[in-house]
């Protein structure tokens, strides 16, 4: 009885769904996410050439911010909340738009 107590009991594996806004702006969502966590000075703050406020860099980079923001790689310091983690990563499995 007390192995079925053990082997009965699963964790749930189902996790809630979140909702991605094929429509989710640059210039609105995840610019002023970046610029407010990512462009700090000696990061990617234009002074090497890295600006993320710049669509062009983000753009060109956005496999690489993807990863980084799914591992909790950058920002440096700590990682983003759930909420512009969402939006940062909708925004790039939607092909990274810029509008």
């Amino acid at each position: 009885m007390a192995l079925a107590s053990i082997y009965g009991c699963k964790k749930s594996s189902t996790s809630a769904a979140i909702y991605c806004d094929p429509a989710i702006s640059y210039s609105k969502t995840v610019k002023p996410i970046l610029v407010t966590n990512c462009t700090q000075s000696n990061c990617h703050d234009g002074n090497n050439l890295t600006s993320l406020a710049n669509y062009d860099i983000a753009h060109g980079g956005a496999a690489q911010i993807k990863s980084d923001v799914i591992s909790g790689r950058m920002p440096r310091g700590g990682s983003l909340n759930s909420t512009d983690k969402s939006a940062i990563i909708c925004w790039i499995d939607n092909g990274a738009r810029n509008n």
